[in-house]
């Protein structure tokens, strides 16, 4: 080990409890503070090496502070596109009729003839988020992409069920 990597873990030890601190701040329970917190050690052991750093505590706090940040647009994000689904579905109203029996079967059948018709990956994201509750960074090593790129695929499948909203007459 080089004497600057002995310095950044002995400061990130020192003010591991600040990070979570930190974290639980940003009303974020124990269990996912200490994730963020594991999640900014490996960013920083990753790190490709610039060099000797001459603030530790800095740099440890400037990348644990990334981190949450990153969590926190994540999870926004992802209402954001929940939200979305809610609106594409539509009207949440309790009463059963058949005539809503009837839009219903309609509208699921749509759906179902527009998620074939997407890209088989685009279809198979959306899916793995949207039906079996993977998360993104899951679904992004399974299908060996970036964060990103499974936000993307999302974002383009809510797309074209919008468009499909916006065709249906009812």
């Amino acid at each position: 080990m080089t004497i600057d990597f002995v310095r950044l873990l002995d400061s990130f030890v020192r003010l591991r409890p600040q990070l979570i601190s930190f974290s639980r701040k940003r009303r974020m329970d124990h269990s996912l503070a200490e994730d963020l917190v594991q999640d900014t050690w490996i960013k920083i052991q990753t790190a490709p090496s610039q060099g000797a750093i001459n603030n530790p505590a800095a740099f440890i706090r400037t990348t644990a502070n990334n981190t949450t940040t990153d969590y926190v647009r994540k999870v926004r994000r992802r209402k954001d596109i929940d939200a979305e689904i809610e609106d594409i579905l539509g009207d949440s109203s309790d009463d059963i009729t058949p005539e809503r029996t009837v839009m219903g079967r309609q509208t699921l059948r749509a759906v179902t003839d527009t998620l074939n018709q997407m890209p088989e990956r685009t279809r198979r994201i959306f899916l793995m988020s949207r039906v079996e509750g993977y998360t993104h960074k899951s679904i992004a090593e399974m299908e060996a992409i970036t964060e990103e790129a499974v936000y993307y695929h999302i974002r383009r499948a809510l797309e074209r069920l919008a468009v499909l909203r916006d065709t249906l007459d009812y």
